[in-house]
């Protein structure tokens, strides 16, 4: 090879290297935009979706587990219903979910609704205390227990939006209230009408909802979120957990 012809190739391989730099950053720099602009698209496919004037801070809305938790009581006014007391602004919608599972021939039975913060905190110590009477250790009876029963603060019944509510024929054979309850014709029909009457079923029966909720399937435990929450979050299988992070990462706050 000549020294000319190494002078052109040394111009050559300068050239790749300096052409490789600009290029890399500009790439870098356009892929980013390109994945910022794919993001924000999502984004706003997602709040497309989301009904209308929601906004994470609504009071149906208002989130109380063990990430959220509020040891002072809440303050809205109570009607009683069955001797349960509830948050006023869920009676019709209650009464009316009733009403039509009469109607289907199911008679219901409210089993609990608010509970206070003192209330809970004595459930909570019973169900520990009656684990441990059955042989249990006190980290084994805390743990079974925490797994059905929120622990005092994190209890969404202390909102008075949350029901236990079941066929009355499946709380004659299960009056301690079981998962095995959602057999039942009544129960069945309680949970595939909630979403009509602005309720869901609160805790789901999957890996993913235990999860996020941190408790295990109940059948009969009914939460007031509104219909058209109600309905979005059963048509996508959200936990209200999942549904209100939703609804905060689309601006809806």
């Amino acid at each position: 090879m000549t020294k000319g012809q190494k002078t052109i190739g040394a111009f050559i391989l300068i050239g790749v290297i300096g052409a490789v730099i600009v290029y890399l950053p500009m790439h870098k720099h356009q892929q980013s935009k390109v994945q910022q602009s794919v993001r924000q698209s999502q984004v706003a496919r997602a709040s497309d979706k989301l009904p209308k004037g929601v906004r994470a801070s609504d009071w149906q809305l208002l989130l109380v587990n063990k990430q959220h938790i509020h040891q002072n009581e809440i303050n809205f006014k109570k009607v009683t219903v069955d001797t349960k007391q509830l948050d006023q602004r869920i009676e019709q919608p209650l009464a009316d979910f009733r009403a039509g599972s009469k109607q289907a021939g199911y008679t219901t039975t409210l089993v609990s609704a608010y509970r206070s913060v003192a209330y809970q905190t004595q459930i909570y110590n019973q169900s520990i205390a009656q684990h441990e009477a059955d042989g249990l250790s006190q980290s084994e009876a805390t743990k079974l227990t925490q797994s059905v029963i929120q622990t005092p603060g994190s209890s969404e019944h202390q909102t008075g939006l949350a029901v236990d509510l079941a066929g009355s024929d499946a709380v004659a054979k299960y009056p301690m209230l079981m998962a095995q309850m959602d057999e039942f014709a009544s129960q069945k029909w309680l949970i595939q009408h909630a979403p009509d009457y602005g309720f869901v079923l609160r805790y789901m029966n999957d890996k993913k909802s235990v999860a996020q909720t941190g408790i295990d399937y109940e059948s009969w435990h009914f939460r007031y979120v509104g219909v058209a929450n109600a309905k979005y979050m059963t048509k996508h299988h959200l936990t209200l957990e999942a549904y209100v992070d939703e609804l905060t990462k689309s601006g809806k706050i």
